[in-house]
């Protein structure tokens, strides 16, 4: 082996040498990060206070956000009827909330994916002015009863949910009611604590930074707080009567579940040393 040859193999082994040597320190420092994350979110309620001497504290903020896709449809929907009688009213309520269980049933929808969120009869009524042997006044007058029943629909079956939508609304007509359709993530609570996860990492990288290039010593952690919000995609919460149209005139409903984000954000305080 010649002496240029030589020259280039302990080069190679000088470089592989110091890359193993980074990568480790590397390592070492993401798991020291990690170790602390852990445990700042493990004594967190230890230093949630508010009675702190602040004037000798380096504080940081992270933020951590998971993204995640909505798999689960909640659609919360009402049959609502009146008539000068309550049994008429409520004969007719039942009659509908029957026709749609039916639907449900026929489109695969399991009697464990409905519950029944609101029942109610209440009076309707209406001021009305009188006059008798002591002068004017007014009262109020029932003049009919109010009977309404709403149910949740929980289906990861978007195309089901839509089809039931348009099925009820053409069975039942002026009474059906989609008061509320709500997209959730299976993953959420999960996601809430990888995110919160992510938020205390960010903070412990920058404080390192800042430690490095200010020349400064950081201590013990001494304050802690979060934030954290989203989670779920927008809902639709205005009552919507659905009126009955012939059905082969009948516009389909669109659903657009999409993503939502949940974004953590955490405060630590420092002890400057």
């Amino acid at each position: 082996m010649n002496k240029i040859a030589r020259i280039n193999i302990y080069i190679a082994i000088f470089f592989s040498i110091v890359l193993f040597i980074a990568c480790d320190a590397n390592s070492s420092e993401n798991n020291e990060i990690t170790s602390k994350s852990n445990n700042i979110l493990a004594n967190s309620a230890e230093l949630k206070q508010s009675n702190i001497d602040k004037t000798n504290i380096f504080s940081i903020r992270g933020r951590g956000s998971v993204k995640q896709k909505q798999e689960i449809l909640e659609i919360n929907l009402a049959i609502e009827n009146r008539d000068k009688e309550i049994i008429k009213a409520t004969n007719s309520v039942n009659e509908n909330i029957e026709k749609i269980l039916e639907i449900a049933k026929l489109l695969g929808i399991d009697e464990d994916q409905i519950v029944t969120k609101e029942y109610s009869i209440s009076p309707v009524t209406r001021w009305v002015e009188k006059k008798d042997d002591y002068g004017e006044y007014g009262e109020s007058q029932i003049i009919a009863y109010r009977v309404y029943n709403s149910v949740l629909i929980t289906s990861e079956d978007k195309d089901s949910l839509t089809s039931f939508i348009d099925k009820a609304n053409a069975e039942v007509g002026n009474s059906f009611r989609v008061n509320n359709i709500k997209f959730k993530a299976k993953a959420n609570e999960q996601n809430k604590i990888l995110s919160r996860e992510k938020a205390v990492e960010d903070a412990l990288k920058k404080a390192k930074f800042y430690e490095d290039k200010l020349n400064i010593e950081l201590g013990k952690i001494i304050y802690f707080d979060e934030f954290q919000h989203g989670g779920s995609n927008h809902n639709l919460q205005d009552p919507v009567p659905m009126m009955r149209m012939a059905e082969a005139s009948m516009p389909s409903t669109d659903l657009f579940a999409g993503e939502s984000e949940i974004i953590s954000e955490v405060f630590l305080g420092f002890e400057i040393k």
